[in-house]
């Protein structure tokens, strides 16, 4: 019982990790263009447990959004494939954009309708939208890489990238 359990926490993480660091740097990216963009030149502790904790849950909804039967309703093309798994992962985040800019309001102001009625005018939607851009296309290249590694092998991946112990291997 112990070691299936064991075998399971271990699969699930070796599962999550690529995820989880592709969107650990991503996350802290954005943070970083955000207090750029505010002209908060600070990248504060909060801010980075943020973009991590962020990073840790986009990667476990990559996971469940995987198990579901709908990230395989798109045609068998292997772009189609890429975009698709993109835009699915695009609404999850985008979600989880708006519950960022919210949550803060809405210990502001004291309550959730307060939060919404105060929504529009507090927060920044082009710096949003930007945002909101970076992470598009940084689901895209996961996406990309993602089907890319699940269509020729991690091992050939490995080979191409870091060369086939010692050699340059070809296409």
């Amino acid at each position: 019982m112990v070691n299936r359990i064991g075998t399971l926490v271990a699969r699930e993480i070796r599962e999550a990790l690529p995820a989880t660091l592709f969107f650990l740097f991503l996350f802290h990216m954005v943070g970083l263009t955000k207090a750029v963009a505010l002209e908060e030149y600070s990248f504060t502790a909060l801010r980075a447990a943020g973009a991590t904790v962020g990073a840790l849950i986009v990667a476990k909804a990559i996971l469940v959004v995987e198990a579901l039967p709908i990230a395989r309703l798109s045609s068998g093309k292997w772009m189609a494939q890429v975009v698709w798994k993109t835009l699915l992962y695009g609404a999850v985040a985008l979600l989880f954009r708006i519950a960022e800019e919210f949550i803060p309001l809405v210990l502001k102001h004291g309550g959730m309708v307060s939060a919404a009625r105060n929504m529009y005018r507090e927060v920044s939607w082009p710096l949003f939208a930007v945002l909101a851009l970076w992470i598009l296309g940084g689901l895209f290249l996961y996406c990309l890489a993602s089907e890319l590694v699940r269509a020729v092998g991690w091992e050939k991946v490995r080979d191409i990238v870091l060369g086939a112990r010692g050699r340059i291997s070809n296409f």
